[in-house]
């Protein structure tokens, strides 16, 4: 494998920066115009518009222009037909509109993804929010930054003193919603200070990573919904898991596990142990 340095990660970052300027117009120009989204339904509560198609559809003209060797992951192309597979090539992992029933009911936490893996971990990362002007980048080595500042999660020590995140994802069935609410549960009786829901993994994983909350877990995810942030996140200072059955605090972030627990050290180590982690690849 061809090795990358931090020239080589800075020019995959001033790309995709390119590309997600690109794809935040399209998303910025169409947020207030509902009658230009067109919307289409993947199922009742998973909705795509033909934003996100044109969107996808520029990012990856750009990338492919520069890099076209790499390969692609994206949702509405090779995602949307189940095809959620990653070699150690590097791999551009894109979500045109993370949030895009926010996007369809003009609620502003929507945002542009751009992942670059490499031997299936994320090195570069960009998750541009157009609406409310927010975007956070990130390359392995190189911080974390929204706006060109630097960012850090934050400092909560503990359980009791931390605002933690999640979705309530796409699933309806009994077992999704039971499995879902009942980590809920596990929050509120181990007194967690607060709990929010956006419906963007990728804005609320950056709200982690600058420290306006302090965690971020949930099943179900794609790669594409959160490997961008997983970098920007990890260069914030804080920590990346897959929350399994069989799994550790110590694993290794695996992007196509369908989970994903995040933020301080500290706080991820307090919630692994209480959380249900049996969720079942037969849900949807």
């Amino acid at each position: 494998m061809t090795s990358h340095s931090t020239a080589d990660l800075q020019r995959y970052l001033e790309v995709a920066l390119k590309a997600a300027d690109a794809a935040g117009l399209l998303v910025k120009e169409r947020f207030h115009s509902a009658q230009d989204k067109l919307v289409q339904e993947k199922s009742a509560v998973d909705l795509v518009t033909e934003v996100d198609v044109a969107a996808e559809k520029t990012i990856i003209g750009m990338l492919k222009e520069a890099f076209p060797e790499h390969c692609f992951l994206g949702e509405e192309s090779g995602g949307s037909a189940g095809e959620e597979r990653l070699s150690d090539e590097p791999t551009w992992i894109i979500d045109p509109i993370d949030g895009t029933t926010n996007f369809v009911h003009t609620y502003p936490f929507v945002a542009v993804c751009i992942g670059l893996a490499i031997n299936k971990q994320t090195v570069v990362g960009v998750v541009y929010n157009p609406v409310l002007e927010e975007k956070y980048t990130a390359i392995r080595g190189g911080g974390a930054f929204l706006n060109g500042k630097p960012i850090s999660v934050s400092s909560a020590p503990e359980i009791g003193q931390a605002v933690v995140s999640t979705n309530i994802g796409y699933g309806r069935s009994r077992e999704v919603t039971d499995f879902m609410l009942g980590n809920v549960r596990v929050l509120l009786e181990h007194n967690v200070r607060g709990l929010r829901m956006t419906g963007s993994a990728a804005t609320l994983m950056c709200d982690v990573a600058m420290g306006r909350l302090d965690c971020y877990f949930e099943w179900g995810v794609h790669a594409w919904d959160v490997s961008a942030a997983s970098i920007i996140i990890e260069e914030a200072g804080g920590v990346c898991i897959s929350p399994t059955a069989t799994s550790a605090v110590t694993d290794q972030l695996n992007l196509t596990a369908r989970s994903m627990l995040c933020g301080p050290k500290a706080i991820v180590e307090a919630l692994f142990p209480i959380l249900n982690k049996g969720w079942s690849a037969e849900w949807k």
